[in-house]
């Protein structure tokens, strides 16, 4: 298994973010939002890891767990896109620009769970699409569609891409 901690301070900007009972939303970003201000280091674990320089990409596979505070992304498959940048010294700093996971991808919070088939992350855009058979649960809340969008920045969300499905129970 090969472990690896990314210290990349806006790496992973994952949906930590409870479900919100009222109908105009279908995910409250509040908590995410809060979570990319606060720079930590990511820890990812995987069967292995390789890294394309001249492509600026890290691949991790197997039985991938990347975590980052208090949220938890587990999946198949984990590509990390980073860019090198010049700074006024005259170091290079690496920004990662975006993250895109596939099969199985589950993020884990203190409230909730999303599941789905891939998951896109746009670090610099503050974004996070999770994509095929979408399902967020929180206690007994649950919504379901295939496409969630959210945006961190706005702290707003939508599920989209044909019917939307969801059970609301007061009180979590």
């Amino acid at each position: 298994m090969t472990r690896c901690i990314v210290p990349w301070a806006a790496a992973f900007v994952l949906l930590a973010a409870p479900v919100a009972i009222a109908a105009a939303q279908v995910v409250d970003t509040t908590a995410a939002a809060q979570d990319t201000k606060t720079p930590k280091d990511v820890d990812v674990e995987a069967d292995q890891m390789e890294v394309l320089d001249k492509e600026s990409k890290a691949i991790f596979k197997g039985n991938v767990v990347a975590k980052r505070g208090n949220t938890t992304l587990k999946c198949d498959t984990l590509v990390v896109s980073y860019q090198q940048n010049q700074q006024a010294g005259g170091d290079k700093k690496t920004d990662v620009t975006f993250l895109d996971a596939t099969g199985n991808t589950t993020i884990i919070t203190n409230r909730q769970t999303v599941t789905g088939e891939k998951t896109h992350m746009d670090v610099k855009a503050n974004t996070v699409t999770v994509e095929g058979n979408v399902k967020v649960v929180q206690g007994k809340t649950i919504i379901t569609g295939q496409r969630l969008f959210s945006d961190l920045n706005s702290n707003k969300s939508e599920m989209t891409g044909g019917r939307v499905k969801g059970s609301f129970v007061p009180g979590q």
